[in-house]
């Protein structure tokens, strides 16, 4: 690996009590060598004049294989993405599809300086899906967390599905012996059992007991989603059966109460708060800060690019304005003004950086800059007109920086995006790929009858008006 200096950057090291500071990054073999004033050494220059260096983005919950159905959940409930997304267009789902959905939509998180991410991924139609899928994180340099979805999509189109009922365990056995057998490399073996809420408690418990015979890196939950909570008291249920642990990884959990998070925090497991996601669809409002304040180890997730932008940009913002405005509602009612505003915006960076990191339990390698970590490092440029003046680092990066200010990101040492632009990537060639992929889903979605789909699924959502 190239041995390389970032020179003259603004850092933000996302250490506890570190502000800014004007510092050299050294990168060595992949990992941080030295962080100061003025390093000298034979290596390539990266010059960082002006520019904000951070530790990369850690998006802690998102449905990658979706990317090709960018827009389509627009104006979604929970409702519609389940009869939509879940029941009908994964439904069309080639292999292939899986790879290019996971490959761009890895590359658009590149591209917005998100260098780690957990892909919860329930597109795993046949062996041969999961496979791809999995490849297409791998193809595209990202580091990431694959867990490995159970939820039972049943194939609208000609595909070899195995007769075995078992073979999604079987399947999920050979993988992590196969193409994610290195539990220290780029792309990691995870489990997603296949709906923790709505599934038989003792189906979820043995597919939490298999993710850890496998060695599963994290294992994600969807749990406690406001309204459409199904009052299953998942965390109660497995601190009772003694399966609470630090590789569980809550997603959403707006409904969790404070005796379910302080379980959470004691045993060490995580919570992924996808603002977006939780505002739009009424899951309540997200669970981030009061998390946080329970000292749960809390990250932040983009959870579907078919709906949302695929950068941490916004995420952090709805984390810190929905908590101010709820915050502010509270003086209000009391016919009353806040003289001082909280949270602050660097707690939603930290959660989407070094809280991220500890959700899934990777803080010793990634999530601030500190010598001996990986170097996961994005640089961002301040030159535009919407960052100029940047007098406060944080401030700039939460309230005003957007992707394309993204100009360098570096993944293990690796350079992945320079200059503005993904290395490697033959973008034109591959999105008339990715585009005549995203259609074919699309002509098969339109011979659905989803007003019969939705009639069919209400009765499981008993909430619903």
């Amino acid at each position: 690996m190239a041995k390389l200096i970032i020179k003259g950057g603004r850092v933000l090291t996302m250490t506890d009590g570190a502000g800014e500071q004007r510092a050299d990054v050294l990168v060595e073999d992949g990992k941080i060598a030295d962080i100061a004033p003025d390093i000298s050494a034979d290596a390539e220059v990266i010059d960082a004049t002006d520019d904000i260096v951070i530790p990369g983005f850690v998006d802690t919950h998102r449905h990658v294989w979706q990317t090709q159905l960018r827009t389509v959940a627009t104006d979604w409930s929970l409702f519609d993405y389940f009869v939509e997304m879940r029941l009908s267009y994964s439904t069309f789902y080639t292999a292939e599809d899986a790879y290019l959905g996971n490959y761009v939509g890895a590359l658009e998180a590149l591209d917005a300086g998100i260098t780690t991410l957990v892909d919860h991924c329930h597109i795993l139609n046949t062996p041969e899906h999961a496979e791809e899928a999995a490849r297409g994180l791998q193809d595209s340099g990202m580091r990431a967390i694959f867990c490995y979805g159970t939820f039972p999509n049943e194939p609208r189109v000609p595909m070899q599905v195995p007769d075995d009922p078992g073979w999604r365990h079987k399947t999920a056995r050979e993988l992590k012996a196969h193409r994610l057998s290195d539990s220290r490399g780029l792309v990691r073996f995870g489990f997603a059992p296949s709906e923790a809420e709505a599934m038989p408690f003792e189906e979820l418990v043995a597919e939490i007991k298999l993710a850890r015979e496998l060695g599963a890196g994290a294992i994600s939950l969807h749990a406690a989603m406001g309204s459409y909570a199904f009052d299953a008291h998942v965390v109660e249920n497995l601190k009772k059966e003694g399966l609470l642990g630090p590789d569980l990884l809550f997603v959403h959990g707006s409904a969790f109460t404070d005796l379910e998070l302080d379980l959470i925090r004691e045993a060490g497991a995580g919570i992924s708060a996808t603002p977006e996601t939780e505002l739009q669809m009424g899951m309540g409002f997200p669970v981030a800060h009061r998390a946080h304040a329970h000292g749960v180890r809390t990250g932040l997730g983009i959870d579907i690019v078919s709906n949302y932008s695929g950068d941490m940009f916004l995420p952090m913002r709805l984390a810190l304005q929905s908590t101010r405005a709820a915050r502010n509602a509270e003086y209000e009612a009391r016919k009353r003004a806040p003289s001082v505003i909280e949270p602050k915006a660097e707690s939603v960076l930290r959660m989407a950086t070094i809280g991220g990191a500890e959700a899934i339990n990777m803080q010793k390698e990634i999530g601030t800059l500190e010598k001996g970590k990986s170097a996961d490092i994005a640089i961002i440029s301040t030159g535009a007109i919407h960052m100029t003046p940047s007098f406060d680092a944080v401030g700039a990066l939460v309230m005003n920086a957007r992707p394309s200010d993204i100009s360098t990101v570096l993944v293990n040492g690796k350079i992945v995006k320079r200059d503005g632009k993904l290395v490697g990537v033959d973008w034109p060639s591959l999105r008339s790929r990715f585009a005549a992929s995203a259609n074919r889903i699309m002509d098969g979605f339109r011979t659905v009858d989803i007003p019969a789909t939705a009639e069919a699924t209400r009765p499981i959502m008993p909430h619903l008006e």
